[in-house]
C-alpha cells in the first residue's frame, strides 16, 4: 500500500507543477500495469514486484484523477475574453456572506445561466457587491445582473497565486453585482447539492446572528467566530499577526486539532452515558458507542465550520483513527493516515495545492513517528517535548509557504494550545448551543471565553515582539525539501548517528537567496502590482526601491501584501534607499506597509512628511554604489508632488542604462526633454510612465531615450488602453513587456545582458492558461546597432 500512496501523492503533486496537462491516453498507462501483474504474482519476486505494481497503479489513478478534475474546471472557467461582460442569471448563495463597511462578498452557484453569453448553469462564482448588501442570506435564490471577471491575480516571486486558489476552491471566476431582484419565494428547483449547501450556511448564519445578539460587546468577536464557525473575516490585523508570528495561527483554522478535541469531548460524554444506560450496554460495546458519538460530534462541528476542505480532511483522518482503535490495531495508525491521504486526493485532487494538506498530514506523520514504539501513557513532560519537536518540524514548511518561521512557536504553542483547547473552545461550543435556549448563560460563557482570548492575545503579542522570535524570509523549494529531510532524520530513533547529515540538510535553509552580482553590474526587477508601480534596483551590495505600489486609506497596501513577499523571494531583507516618484497612491501608497515590515535606511519623495525621516528628491543628486551610477534628472527645484513632478531616475554602467519615469507626463515630460541632454536620457531600458498611451509617441520621449526594451506596469483591465502604443513599438523592433501579460520582469545589466521571459511564462501552470494568451517572446536581435547582447533564460536566477 505504501508504494501506491507515495506514487499517488507524488504524481498528483508533479502534475500540478506542469504548464499543461499531459496528453497521455489512459490505455498507455494501463499496459505497463497489466504487464506487471504476472511478475507480481510470482511469490519469490513479490517483495520487489508488489511495491512496483502499487506505484504504477498509484500513478495511473493520479493521472486519471487530475485529468478529470482539471479538465472539468477548465471547461467551465470564465475566460479572459469574457472580462467585463454583463450577464443576467438566477443563482443561489452557497456560502456564509461576508459584510464590511465597503462591500459584501459571497459565493454563488449559477442555476439558470445565460448560454448565449457563455455562462450556462453549473458555474460557481465569487461575487462582490458595492455598497454592502447586508440583506444577503445563505441559501437565497435570486435573479442577478453580474459583471464577469476571469480568475486573475498578480504574478511575482514568493507571491500568492490567486488563480491557483480559484482552481483549488472550485470557483470558475468572480463577478461584481450590478443589481438583483428579491429572493425567490419558494426556490424548490435547483440541484440538491446547492440546496444542501445553502441550508447548511443558513444555519451557520443563524448561529452567527445569535452569537452577536447574545454578546454584542465582545472585545474579540473575530476570534470567537473563527473558533466556532471557522469564519475569520472579523479578526483584526493585530489579532491575526499575533497568532501568525508566534506559529499558533493553526488554532484559528478549524482543522484536525479542533475536530479531534470535539470528538474527544463527545467520546468522554458518551462513555459516561454508557456506564449509566444499562439497556444500551447490551446493544453496543463501550468503545463502539464512544466512537460513534465522537464521529457524530466531530461531523457536527465540521458542519458548523461549513465542511471546509481542512475539516473534511480531519474527518477522514479521524474515521481512520477510530477504526484502528475499534480493531485494537495501533499498527493501523500509519495505514489510516495513508488511507486518509488517498481519500482526500480522490475526493479533491487540488487539495495538494493547499498548505493545510501538507501541514495536517505532515504534523500527524511527525507525531506518529515520535510516538512509535512507546508503550506507556504520555506524561506532561512527554507532551511538552512532543509539542516542541512538532513546532520545530513544521518550521521548514512555514518558511516555504508563508516566508515566516517562528522560533518561539514551541513556547507559544505550549501556552496557547491548552488554553484554546481545554478552556476556550469548550466554553464557546456550549455557549453556541445555549444561545438558542438560555441567552443570559450564553452571554456569561462568551464573556469568560472572550476574556481568556484577550489575555492570550496580549501574551502572544509580547512573545512576537521578542528580538529573535520571528524569522521572516523566503526559502526556496529545494532548501525546504532538504529541511524536511533533516526533520525526517531528526525524528528517527537513532537520530544521533545521523547528526552530521541532519546539520548539512538543515544548513541549506540558512543559505542566502540573493544572487551575487559582479562589481559594476546591476539588476532591475519590475514587480507586478496591478494598478501601481514598484521597481527594485540592486547592485552587488545595495538595494534601491523606486515606488512602493498602490495603497488605500482603508488599510490595503500592495506594499505589504505584494512587494514585501517579492522582495524576500529575491533575497532582499533591507532597503538602502526608497524613492517615491510622486505622491499618487499608486506610487507612494504602499510605502508605509513596506517600512512596517522591512528596514528602510532612507526615503526620498516629492513632499516629505514632518517627523517621518524623509527628504525631498529632485534633479541634480547623483551617487555611486558598487561601480553603478545613479542620477536624478527631474524635477527642478520648486515643483509640487503631482505626476508631472515625478522624480526621474537614470541608472547606468558599462553594459547599459535604465530610465525610470514614475508617472511623468504633460509639462514635466516637456521640461525633461528640454533641460536634459540626449546623452543622459539615452537608455537600453525605459520603464514607461504609469498610464502612458500612444500620445507618448508624439511627445518625443521615446525618440529621445531610444530604448531597445520598453516595460510598463499595468493592470489586466487596462491593457486595451495601450494597444496602439504596443503595436507601434513592435513595428519599430523594440521589445515590449508589461506586467499584466508577463508578470514580474527582470533584467541584469552585465556582460552579457541577461533577462527572464516574465514570471507568468517561467512559472506557468495549467490553470494559468485561462488568464493570458501565451505571450510572444520578441526577437532580441531586432535592436539598434545590430544583434542584442541579451541572453533570455527560462528561470529566474533570484530564486
Amino acid at each position: 500500500m505504501s508504494g501506491f500512496v507515495l506514487a499517488l501523492i507524488a504524481v498528483v503533486a508533479l502534475l500540478h507543477w506542469q504548464a499543461g496537462l499531459p496528453e497521455i491516453p489512459t490505455v498507455w498507462l494501463i499496459v505497463p500495469l497489466l504487464a506487471a501483474l504476472p511478475w507480481w504474482a510470482r511469490t519469490r519476486w513479490r517483495p520487489v514486484a508488489g511495491p512496483l505494481w502499487g506505484g504504477l497503479s498509484g500513478a495511473l489513478v493520479a493521472v486519471v484523477l487530475v485529468q478529470g478534475h482539471a479538465s472539468a474546471w477548465l471547461d467551465r472557467v470564465i475566460m479572459v475574453e469574457q472580462r467585463g461582460l454583463e450577464v443576467t442569471v438566477t443563482a443561489r448563495i452557497v456560502s456564509l456572506p461576508e459584510h464590511d463597511a465597503a462591500r459584501s462578498r459571497f459565493r454563488i452557484a449559477v442555476e439558470a445561466g445565460d448560454p448565449a453569453a457563455g455562462l450556462p448553469a453549473g458555474r460557481e462564482l465569487q461575487v462582490t457587491a458595492y455598497p454592502p448588501r447586508p440583506e444577503a442570506r445563505a441559501g437565497e435564490q435570486r435573479r442577478m445582473v453580474l459583471r464577469l471577471r476571469p480568475p486573475d491575480g498578480h504574478a511575482n516571486p514568493g507571491g500568492f497565486d490567486r488563480v491557483a486558489w480559484f482552481y483549488r476552491e472550485g470557483l470558475h471566476g468572480s463577478a461584481t453585482l450590478r443589481e438583483w431582484g428579491p429572493p425567490v419565494a419558494a426556490p424548490a428547483h435547483g440541484p440538491l447539492r446547492n440546496r444542501a449547501r445553502g441550508a447548511l450556511h443558513r444555519v451557520r448564519g443563524t448561529v452567527r446572528a445569535r452569537l452577536h445578539a447574545a454578546a454584542p460587546e465582545l472585545q474579540h468577536p473575530g476570534l470567537v467566530q473563527a473558533l466556532i464557525l471557522g469564519d475569520r473575516q472579523a479578526m483584526t490585523d493585530a489579532e491575526w499577526s499575533a497568532f501568525l508570528r508566534t506559529g499558533t495561527n493553526h488554532l484559528m483554522a478549524i482543522s484536525g486539532l479542533h475536530v479531534g478535541l470535539v470528538a474527544g469531548f463527545g467520546g468522554l460524554l458518551a462513555t459516561g452515558f454508557w456506564t449509566l444506560a444499562g439497556p444500551l450496554q447490551r446493544v453496543l460495546r463501550r468503545p463502539a458507542f464512544a466512537a460513534l458519538v465522537a464521529m457524530v460530534a466531530a461531523a457536527g462541528y465540521a458542519a458548523l465550520a461549513g465542511f471546509s476542505i481542512p475539516t473534511q480532511r480531519a474527518l477522514v483522518m479521524l474515521l481512520a483513527v477510530l477504526i484502528a482503535m475499534l480493531l485494537r490495531r495501533t499498527s493501523l495508525a500509519w495505514r489510516g493516515l495513508a488511507l486518509a491521504a488517498v481519500l482526500v486526493l480522490v475526493l479533491h485532487p487540488a487539495s495538494i495545492l493547499a498548505a493545510g494538506f501538507w501541514f495536517s498530514f505532515g504534523a500527524v506523520a511527525v507525531i506518529l513517528a515520535l510516538l512509535q514504539g512507546r508503550m506507556r501513557r504520555l506524561g506532561w513532560r512527554d507532551a511538552a517535548s512532543l509539542q516542541v519537536l512538532l513546532a520545530l518540524a513544521m518550521l521548514p514548511l512555514s518558511l516555504a509557504w508563508f516566508q515566516l518561521g517562528s522560533w518561539i512557536a514551541p513556547v507559544a504553542n505550549l501556552l496557547a494550545v491548552p488554553v484554546v483547547s481545554f478552556l476556550v473552545l469548550p466554553l464557546l461550543l456550549v455557549a453556541a448551543g445555549l444561545g438558542f435556549v438560555a441567552e443570559p448563560v450564553a452571554r456569561l460563557l462568551l464573556g469568560l471565553a472572550d476574556g481568556m482570548l484577550g489575555i492570550l492575545v496580549l501574551a502572544l503579542q509580547w512573545l512576537a515582539g521578542l528580538p529573535v522570535g520571528v524569522d521572516e524570509r523566503f526559502v526556496p523549494l529545494t532548501a525546504s525539501v532538504l529541511g524536511g529531510l533533516a526533520v525526517v532524520l531528526l525524528i528517527q530513533p537513532r537520530a544521533r548517528l545521523a547528526g552530521v547529515w541532519i546539520v548539512l540538510a538543515a544548513f541549506a535553509m540558512a543559505l542566502p537567496v540573493r544572487p551575487e552580482l559582479a562589481p559594476g553590474a546591476f539588476r532591475v526587477d519590475l514587480f507586478d502590482v496591478g494598478r501601481g508601480q514598484a521597481v527594485l534596483v540592486r547592485t552587488r551590495g545595495h538595494a534601491l526601491l523606486y515606488d512602493a505600489g498602490y495603497g488605500r486609506e482603508d488599510g490595503y497596501s500592495a506594499g505589504s501584501t505584494i512587494v514585501v513577499p517579492a522582495l524576500r523571494a529575491v533575497g532582499v531583507r533591507s532597503i538602502d534607499r526608497m524613492i517615491l516618484s510622486h505622491e499618487h497612491p499608486a506610487h507612494a501608497g504602499g510605502a508605509d506597509g513596506i517600512r512596517a515590515q522591512i528596514p528602510v535606511a532612507e526615503v526620498l519623495r516629492r513632499v516629505p512628511r514632518a517627523g517621518a525621516d524623509e527628504r525631498e528628491c529632485g534633479a541634480g543628486e547623483t551617487w555611486r554604489w558598487d561601480g553603478v551610477r545613479f542620477r536624478l534628472l527631474h524635477p527642478p527645484p520648486g515643483w509640487d508632488g503631482t505626476a508631472a513632478s515625478s522624480c526621474v531616475l537614470k541608472v547606468d554602467n558599462a553594459a547599459g542604462g535604465v530610465l525610470l519615469t514614475g508617472g511623468l507626463r504633460g509639462l514635466g515630460e516637456a521640461v525633461l526633454l528640454r533641460q536634459v541632454s540626449p546623452s543622459l536620457l539615452d537608455s537600453d531600458l525605459l520603464v514607461l510612465p504609469r498610464g502612458a498611451d500612444d500620445e507618448i509617441l508624439r511627445r518625443g520621449l521615446l525618440d529621445a531615450v531610444a530604448p531597445q526594451r520598453v516595460w510598463t506596469s499595468i493592470a489586466a483591465g487596462q491593457r486595451k488602453s495601450q494597444e496602439g502604443l504596443r503595436q507601434a513599438l513592435r513595428e519599430t523592433g523594440r521589445e515590449w513587456r508589461d506586467t499584466a501579460m508577463h508578470g514580474h520582469l527582470w533584467l541584469e545589466l552585465d556582460e552579457p545582458v541577461r533577462g527572464g521571459r516574465g514570471y507568468r511564462q517561467e512559472q506557468r501552470r495549467f490553470w494559468h492558461r485561462v488568464t493570458r494568451p501565451a505571450a510572444r517572446v520578441p526577437d532580441t536581435g531586432a535592436s539598434r546597432g545590430g544583434p542584442a547582447l541579451i541572453e533570455w533564460t527560462d528561470d529566474d536566477s533570484a530564486q
